[in-house]
């Protein structure tokens, strides 16, 4: 997560939508000039610039500030004043492409145990019937309801990005977006090849409010079909 005082903008971290990389982008806007370097952990960091949310494995006994941190923590800890007058966003992605991310980042990590001699698919529906589709909805609801000026979409995040850095009056510089995290799902996981028509229905239930919300099918996404991200209006 990100708060930057001098730009007045506050970012919620999804999981598994390039979110490190949109922080890693913004981060120079949220520390004082010259404080700024890229890289993948970062300790929590607070100034009258701006605040950078901890990021690594587990944040320490005493961290105020963390990189999923749920959006009404976010706004009870700044105060109603800093989360009204903020421009705030975050990042959505297809749910049923999200999930097979976050199983092989899970794998990764040896969060999860590989059988050998067991099909991908087989061990996707059941690490999905064992609670791995969980939705991280509260980084952009508090109450039940849209908390964010601008929900930018993964399939579209360029697009989106330069639009947020239009509204915010900051240069758009695609080069500096870095790419982290990448080569960890086989090119060959797609939604057609890892689903089930069970783990298509337990994702469909997990995640009915983004389906609906934001007009997501199953499928593998692409660009061309999904609708670029919206700022609210009113």
């Amino acid at each position: 997560m990100l708060v930057s005082h001098r730009h007045r903008f506050i970012y919620t971290k999804t999981t598994k939508t390039g979110g490190t990389s949109v922080e890693s982008y913004f981060e120079p806007y949220c520390m004082a000039d010259g404080e700024w370097t890229q890289a993948h952990a970062r300790d929590e960091y607070a100034s009258a610039s701006g605040i950078v949310g901890f990021r690594g494995t587990a944040p320490p006994p005493g961290t105020l500030w963390w990189n999923h941190m749920p959006a009404w923590k976010i706004r009870d800890q700044l105060g109603m004043q800093v989360w009204a007058g903020y421009f705030k966003f975050c990042v959505v992605r297809n749910p049923f492409d999200k999930a097979i991310s976050n199983f092989y980042f899970q794998r990764s990590q040896r969060l999860i145990e590989v059988d050998a001699s067991t099909p991908d698919a087989v061990q996707f529906e059941h690490w999905l019937a064992s609670g791995g589709a969980k939705s991280d909805r509260d980084k952009y609801l508090i109450d039940g309801e849209i908390c964010m000026d601008y929900i930018a979409r993964y399939e579209t995040l360029a697009i989106d990005m330069e639009r947020i850095c239009a509204r915010l009056a900051l240069p758009w510089e695609p080069g500096r977006l870095p790419t982290f995290k990448a080569g960890i799902r086989p090119a060959w996981a797609v939604v057609e090849a890892l689903y089930s028509p069970r783990a298509e229905d337990i994702v469909r239930k997990a995640y009915a409010y983004e389906l609906d919300a934001f007009g997501y099918s199953f499928g593998s996404p692409g660009s061309p079909t999904s609708p670029v991200g919206a700022e609210r209006q009113g």
